[in-house]
């Protein structure tokens, strides 16, 4: 225990408070990925502002399962199929695996897709070259790159998401409605409305994500210098507040992000009566405050 406080201060000390924001901001990003926009962006553009509750509703469940994710990488000192591997039977792991790996592949198709479709508004080239351009670079850098170099490049890509935010702002929605919007649920029982309930629920809650969370956990204690699974068993109570800290900073921001583009998206897109999103273009019409006229 006195050695995990000993290494807790090294890290505070090499600005280890900056890099567990960092880490945490990235988790929450990569939670925002181009699908989980898309949905979003569609729930905003179909219902407006009256949608906003959802927010401060599903924060508390992102909270909780990736702080339960991290804690796993954190004590275990593997990751979340190396944890299911050591403790259960392969009859369990193998259908988990085949699960997660089909539900990955189909999320990062649609996730390139929606790279290859935002980029094809400023590169005029066919979209299946962009899908490949795109992948080969995701590609390069994973397995070329280092862990920091990977967590540098996606902490300064998480700045883009603050587009939403400024659009957001810009578009200078009725703040009684926004209020009205944010803390009265107005739930509508009809299919589309609950289908969209559900799917801002599961996308919030991305499978992928409870991976990249204990990973994540593993990859920076082996950055540290804990490179034997020994050294990375058990956890201080300094190492596990600061792992709730990490969460819920990346929890928050990710839920920030979710939050105004459905504000952004309800205050132009919905309020223009443009109700339904169909491709990347349409989505990114609600940037149309930040980025002026095209």
């Amino acid at each position: 225990m006195a050695a995990a406080d000993t290494d807790e201060h090294r890290v505070q000390g090499e600005g280890g408070l900056l890099r567990a924001v960092g880490t945490g901001v990235i988790t929450g990003a990569a939670d925002d990925d181009p699908s989980a926009i898309g949905t979003y962006a569609s729930a905003g553009a179909k219902f407006g502002l009256a949608f906003l509750w959802i927010a401060p509703v599903v924060l508390p469940m992102m909270y909780v399962v990736v702080y339960l994710s991290a804690k796993l990488g954190r004590v275990y000192g593997k990751g979340l199929f190396a944890v299911i591997r050591d403790r259960y039977s392969r009859r369990l792991l193998y259908p988990l695996m085949v699960g997660a790996i089909a539900g990955n592949v189909i999320e990062a198709a649609a996730n390139l897709g929606g790279i290859a479709a935002s980029l094809n508004l400023l590169v005029p080239a066919p979209i299946p070259l962009i899908v490949v351009g795109a992948a080969g670079a995701i590609f390069a850098l994973q397995f070329w790159g280092s862990y920091s170099l990977l967590r540098a490049t996606f902490k300064w890509l998480t700045l883009a998401l603050f587009a939403y935010v400024a659009a957001a702002i810009m578009a200078k929605p009725d703040l009684r409605e926004v209020l009205i919007g944010t803390f009265v649920p107005r739930i509508q029982f009809n299919g589309e409305f609950l289908s969209m309930i559900v799917a801002c629920i599961g996308t919030s809650l991305s499978a992928y994500i409870y991976t990249w969370q204990s990973n994540q956990e593993v990859e920076e204690q082996i950055e540290q210098g804990k490179r034997t699974v020994a050294q990375r068993r058990g956890a201080s109570e300094r190492e596990l507040d600061r792992t709730r800290r990490d969460v819920m900073i990346g929890m928050a921001f990710s839920n920030l992000i979710l939050y105004f583009i459905i504000l952004a998206t309800g205050s132009t897109l919905h309020a223009a009566g443009k109700t339904e999103i169909e491709t990347a273009a349409e989505a990114a019409a609600a940037l149309q405050p930040l980025a002026g006229e095209s």
